[in-house]
């Protein structure tokens, strides 16, 4: 693990006197943290320098020795991810869906790693059962605000003056408060029939752009798209629904976006391949899902059989958890498929 204070060898003492207070005191928040989130480890990031590492105390029974969570099995976890990540980030920007703000990566049986971004630069990396992501993404949400304060106020300050080439937004990466989006009624679906399109091969069988259309809906998912072979089979969206017009106009349009989720489609694949390299140190199996959560909205990667799998998008990160559930039975839909 790096010394955190490697790189102020030559500041004043007052500065190393500030920078060792708040490295104390934001220790003891990540260990406040583990405890409400009910994690065994967790590793925090100044971009891909590993700062600190947290693990939970233990008592082993009488005779067997204690099982230490590995360091440095996430402390490169962790710094694999942000290179992946900050290389996506551009694709992100285009789209005008605002900053990464968390990214879940699933592993059947065996677990998900948990990247979960604090201020920007700075972010948290975790490993956690399978089955407790959904629990534990809104406590640590609830419990991150606590470290905002020290990483702004103490962090920030020592990386400015000890990097001045690097610029960064003082701004939260918080999520700013969603658009309004009135909940659509089945009479508004109906009527606004218009409002979805679907493009796929000629040879598609109906039974699948039926799937597809059946799983959008104003309130959870707006896009899937299915793939074979990397290429793209099928896509439908609901862009054109009035109660998302909020989220087109100016320079973005539901053709731009289109464009541009059917190339990310394309990309992702490669992308869980470098995932699968670069985390098999901590998490041993395939990659199944992807969830990249953005201020606007989240994007879904699920591998479904073979070389088939399955693009989805939300707009509302509000409404993420309706979407989780409409990519799950589409999921099981098109397996039995």
């Amino acid at each position: 693990m790096s010394d955190p204070l490697a790189a102020s060898a030559y500041a004043p003492a007052h500065e190393l006197d500030g920078v060792n207070q708040h490295m104390g005191e934001l220790e003891m928040q990540l260990r406040l943290l583990l405890q409400a989130c009910g994690l065994r480890h967790l590793a925090f990031y100044d971009r891909d320098r590993a700062e600190l590492f947290v693990a939970e105390n233990l008592k082993p029974a009488k005779g067997v020795p204690a099982e230490q969570p590995s360091s440095s099995g996430l402390e490169r976890a962790g710094r694999q991810l942000f290179y992946i990540l900050e290389e996506l980030a551009p694709d992100f920007a285009e789209l005008r869906t605002g900053s990464l703000i968390r990214t879940v990566v699933g592993v059947p049986e065996l677990g998900a790693l948990v990247y979960q971004s604090v201020q920007p630069g700075f972010h948290l990396c975790c490993a956690t059962p399978q089955d407790r992501v959904n629990e534990l993404i809104p406590r640590m949400t609830e419990n991150i605000d606590v470290l905002r304060p020290t990483v702004r106020y103490g962090l920030l300050p020592r990386r400015s003056h000890l990097s001045r080439y690097m610029t960064l937004a003082a701004e939260s990466v918080k999520p700013p408060p969603a658009a309004a989006v009135p909940a659509a009624t089945d009479t508004a679906d109906s009527a606004e029939s218009s409002a979805y399109t679907v493009e796929s091969a000629a040879d598609t069988p109906t039974e699948l752009t039926d799937l597809l259309r059946t799983a959008l809906h104003v309130d959870s998912l707006h896009y899937v798209a299915y793939y074979a072979a990397g290429a793209p089979v099928c896509a439908a969206d609901i862009f054109r629904h009035s109660a998302l017009s909020t989220y087109f106009g100016g320079s973005t349009t539901p053709q731009q976006r289109r464009d541009k989720y059917s190339l990310l489609g394309q990309l992702l694949p490669g992308v869980t391949h470098r995932m699968n390299t670069s985390l098999h140190a901590l998490m041993d199996g395939r990659i199944h899902q992807v969830v990249l959560n953005v201020e606007q909205g989240a994007v879904y990667f699920q591998h479904l059989e073979e070389d088939r799998y399955l693009l989805g998008v939300s707009l509302d990160h509000s409404r993420l958890a309706e979407a989780d559930r409409h990519i799950e039975r589409l999921m099981s839909g098109l397996v039995r498929d």
